[in-house]
């Protein structure tokens, strides 16, 4: 068995598309094949949208809110 390499793709929807894939053994093998990928869900989001989710939930409380979750940091 032998590793193939993804030669192109086509997206299909949001979060799901076709890979193009081309077996790296041409002389013996030559296989070519399409595989269907899909994002399923985070098991730990990037840290960068945490943030950015946790910023935007903190500048809708009232400002005495907002200055309490600080002290408490």
């Amino acid at each position: 068995m032998n590793k193939a390499i993804i030669t192109s793709r086509e997206n299909q929807s949001s979060g799901i598309a076709d890979l193009y894939c081309s077996c790296t053994n041409s002389k013996e093998c030559g296989a070519t094949f399409v595989t269907t990928i899909a994002f399923k869900h985070y098991l730990n989001p990037p840290r960068k949208n945490t943030a950015s989710i946790a910023a935007s939930l903190i500048k809708n409380l009232p400002k005495a809110e907002q200055l309490e979750l600080l002290s408490n940091a």
